[in-house]
């Protein structure tokens, strides 16, 4: 078979990296997952990988800063065009509750991007980044911890149910994707309204 759209969520493997805000990528790619009735996630080199029909899901388990290694190979193995492949991962520098889509760019920052930037040797594919950063922080660089530790750590409480409506909001964008294009992505997003918890 074919696959024509390579889904990829960024996140760190195992159960104590579940909850944190480094891994809102692999929540998002599980939650899209449910939501299309995809089959579990089975081991596949260095990945988690499912498919349905014409679509591949995949979660690397390299660790976040060399998914690179994990994409590269699924993007090879399954010949994957670069317009056809989507990677979702947190952004520190962006507002909980935000999302940016862009359809090339730098790796801004996030190590996990560039070591994906690195394997495939091109900035030109599609990326949702979404926000982690708390409400009650202006910018990155105001956190009461070093950068590296604050991604690391699990969401607060009081950050939960917005969590849950960028999620919700991401599976949705991404849907877009999977059944046409980035274009037609890129039309729903700027469509949507800001995020809040009422």
């Amino acid at each position: 078979m074919i696959y024509v759209k390579l889904i990829v969520g960024l996140g760190n493997p195992g159960p104590e990296y579940e909850p944190t805000r480094h891994n809102i990528g692999f929540r998002t790619v599980d939650a899209l997952c449910t939501k299309l009735n995809v089959p579990r996630f089975k081991k596949h080199k260095k990945s988690l990988l499912t498919r349905k029909n014409e679509w591949l899901f995949l979660k690397p388990l390299t660790y976040m800063n060399l998914s690179g290694h994990a994409v590269k190979s699924m993007v090879d193995e399954f010949e994957i065009k670069n317009k056809d492949l989507l990677v979702i991962f947190d952004d520190v520098y962006i507002p909980l509750g935000e999302i940016r889509i862009r359809q090339r760019g730098s790796d801004g920052g996030h190590n996990g991007l560039k070591s994906i930037i690195d394997a495939l040797d091109t900035e030109n594919f599609p990326r949702m980044r979404i926000g982690i950063l708390p409400e009650q922080y202006e910018d990155a660089g105001k956190l009461d911890v070093p950068l590296e530790e604050f991604v690391l750590m699990a969401h607060e409480n009081d950050e939960l149910e917005l969590v849950q409506k960028v999620i919700s909001r991401a599976v949705e964008l991404t849907s877009y994707f999977i059944y046409q294009n980035f274009e037609k992505m890129s039309a729903a997003y700027s469509r949507l309204d800001s995020l809040s918890v009422e």
